[in-house]
């Protein structure tokens, strides 16, 4: 298995708020896969801000899924339970008793996290994902709002606030939530000097609005993660949202009725905090407080491996055909000759690239390329963005021979520019000529190079590698000159 995977799975059983969910994963390790996610609206803080309690239909319903949890955690015989409970728990004054009860019935110890340690473990799932070194962090639940700085992957300030969607519906007109919010905001005085900055988001119903937001813009790739607008473009939308009925957003946002109930005041919290922080970038992660939880599980040199890099070793070792990734290594030196101008971000994803390239080989030929596309847009890789997915689609596309390079175009051109296109398109060309030298035996490669000089590609065979030359290798050799303008020459 790929270094830093276990073997032994995750469960981790998050109570929240609004919903309880048991998320299953394929062990402690950079790049944790789900195996089994599923979750359950409860709305246990429902009348919390009124009553002090818990919602009483949801402590029956939250009792009966820990109950499901637990049985499933068994069959599968997991050994590894993190369960915890978040601002409902610790704010209600029957939180402790429900836990208690948990713990009598199930054998489930649950930790009450205080608002603090939410707001760490949450930054740990955003810094999991690769999503930057420095910004805010802000992560929106049914019950709170954790409001978190990073700076060089440094938790360096952190907040609570009681600002979630439960608190804030339970406040009767917008002109009084306003004022809650901005309240509550003036507390948080390093705030003021992290302005400009990209702006995380986590939690269901500011998710919900990124679908939203997919929805609106017509957004070619429906992947929350890293999914990214514009600051002031955000703060627009936000308020807009803000200002909607929730039957008028059921009509025109895309997102499911359940989904829609909080969104209005989850905007409203997130155009007041844009008002104090005037962000450069809104980021949606996909990932959070239950894969931060794993993260601080991981030894610092694990944590320290490149999220993206680990994603796709994973991947690559589980669905290509050779288990030597030597092989893969040797691909990306043989490559290196064509993109030494490249940048340090193009070439970390031409790296990717080479550790996905096998990625089609038992599909059928005629629809490998299509099929590799659409794979990779979709994956659940870590530590991308949405270019960078389309980038690694599209190398893929051109390695299985793609040549319909209109079938994809929709989806492309809208994420890449003309020279991230042109680098994908020679990327994957080049992988294929790789594969059709040496039949996916890519050791042979050290026995071939490329030279690139202003008007010819040259690719160089030893007398060890001459003999596999062929008319097949000439002509994927000039398909990939072709591509780069430059004319194909093979010497011996």
């Amino acid at each position: 298995m790929p270094e830093g995977t276990s073997k032994d799975y995750v469960a981790v059983i998050d109570i929240g708020s609004n919903a309880v969910r048991l998320v299953v994963y394929d062990g402690l390790n950079r790049a944790p896969f789900k195996i089994h996610n599923e979750r359950t609206q409860c709305h246990l803080g429902k009348h919390l801000a009124t009553t002090g309690r818990l919602n009483p239909d949801g402590v029956a319903a939250a009792f009966e899924s820990i109950g499901r949890y637990a049985g499933l955690i068994k069959a599968m015989k997991i050994k590894q339970v993190r369960a915890v409970a978040t601002a409902a728990m610790r704010d209600a004054q029957d939180g402790a008793a429900f836990i208690k009860k948990v713990k009598d019935e199930f054998g489930l110890e649950i930790r009450i996290i205080e608002g603090d340690e939410e707001a760490r473990l949450s930054a740990n799932g955003v810094m999991m994902n690769g999503l930057g070194a420095r910004g805010v962090i802000g992560d929106y639940g049914g019950g709170s709002l954790e409001l978190i700085v990073i700076d060089n992957d440094k938790v360096r300030h952190k907040a609570s606030l009681p600002l979630g969607a439960h608190r804030l519906h339970a406040i009767a007109s917008r002109e009084e939530r306003i004022r809650s919010i901005e309240k509550h905001l003036e507390t948080v005085p390093f705030l003021k000097d992290f302005k400009n900055r990209d702006f995380y988001a986590i939690g269901g119903a500011w998710r919900s609005m990124a679908r939203a937001h997919m929805h609106m813009a017509k957004h070619p790739l429906h992947v929350l993660d890293h999914y990214t607008v514009e600051g002031k473009k955000a703060a627009e939308f936000a308020e807009f949202i803000s200002q909607q009925s929730i039957a008028t957003l059921e009509k025109t946002v895309g997102v499911m009725e359940k989904r829609v109930h909080d969104m209005g005041v989850a905007a409203l919290a997130m155009h007041r905090v844009f008002e104090t922080l005037s962000p450069a970038r809104l980021i949606f992660s996909g990932t959070g407080l239950r894969e931060g939880m794993l993260y601080d599980s991981l030894k610092p040199e694990v944590q320290a491996e490149d999220a993206l890099i680990a994603s796709v070793r994973k991947v690559g070792h589980n669905v290509s055909r050779f288990t030597d990734f030597d092989g893969f290594d040797q691909l990306a030196q043989w490559m290196e000759p064509l993109f030494r101008d490249e940048d340090v971000k193009t070439k970390r994803l031409l790296h990717a690239g080479g550790l996905l390239s096998d990625i089609g080989w038992f599909e059928h030929e005629d629809y490998q390329a299509r099929h590799a596309f659409e794979r990779i847009l979709v994956m659940p890789f870590y530590g991308i963005d949405h270019a960078g997915r389309a980038f690694l689609a599209l190398m893929q596309h051109a390695r299985y021979s793609g040549g319909d390079i209109e079938a994809v175009q929709d989806i492309t051109s809208r994420l890449l520019d003309a020279k991230q296109t042109a680098s994908a398109i020679v990327a994957g060309l080049a992988q294929r000529l790789g594969y059709l030298l040496t039949a996916g035996a890519l050791g042979l490669l050290k026995n071939s190079a490329f030279e690139v000089s202003a008007h010819k590609l040259t690719l160089k065979l030893d007398k060890r590698t001459h003999t596999l030359n062929s008319d097949m290798i000439g002509r994927a050799l000039e398909r990939l000159a072709d591509a780069m303008g430059k004319e194909a020459v093979i010497r011996s």
